[in-house]
């Protein structure tokens, strides 16, 4: 059984109390620091055959950060995963669990709904269209070169359970979609 961990988190000037179902020892272990920035193909390679998968996280001064998975289609045939919107620590740890559940044989669909990544709260995977990759997923391109591969954005939903899309939703959660 995983532990429960009680995140409090500062998220758009607004504490949010998030329940995190997942393994505490997987919330460090693909963590890299900023030396892999300028990551070669060789390098990427070798730390995804160690691993099995990476997660990159980006920080930008005019949206909001992201981080997703790099190996999971190399290493399981499963698509990529981003998170956007959540703290760095988070969405890692998050992306490592669903990696987990991957490693495990759990295939996560497009438009389905999953109530095992936030424990009070279902996440909906969306298929990321391979337009807008250039200007996200940087590491992943530079992986995989001409292989095309797919992305799922994990979509985490506001206070009363509505997804970015959905009429009401909450915009202040600072989720974008990853679209056209």
């Amino acid at each position: 059984m995983m532990p429960l961990i009680i995140l409090l988190v500062r998220h758009a000037g607004r504490r949010l109390r998030l329940a995190y179902a997942g393994n505490a020892a997987l919330s460090t272990r693909y963590l890299w620091p900023m030396a892999m920035k300028n990551t070669t193909h060789a390098e990427l390679s070798a730390n995804i055959q160690q691993h099995g998968w990476l997660v990159f996280s980006v920080v930008g001064e005019t949206q909001p950060l992201y981080s997703y998975t790099v190996g999971l289609f190399e290493t399981f045939g499963h698509p990529e995963v981003v998170l956007s919107g959540l703290d760095m620590a988070l969405a890692q740890a998050l992306l490592n669990d669903i990696g987990s559940t991957v490693a495990q044989g759990l295939v996560r669909e497009p438009e389905e709904l999953y109530n095992d990544i936030l424990s009070d709260y279902p996440c909906l995977f969306k298929a990321v269209p391979v337009t807008v990759y250039e200007h996200y997923f940087g590491r992943a391109l530079v992986f995989y070169g001409e292989t095309t591969f797919p992305v799922l954005q994990c979509l985490w939903p506001d206070a009363l359970k509505r997804f970015p899309g959905d009429i009401g939703y909450d915009k202040s959660n600072q989720e974008p979609l990853f679209e056209e």
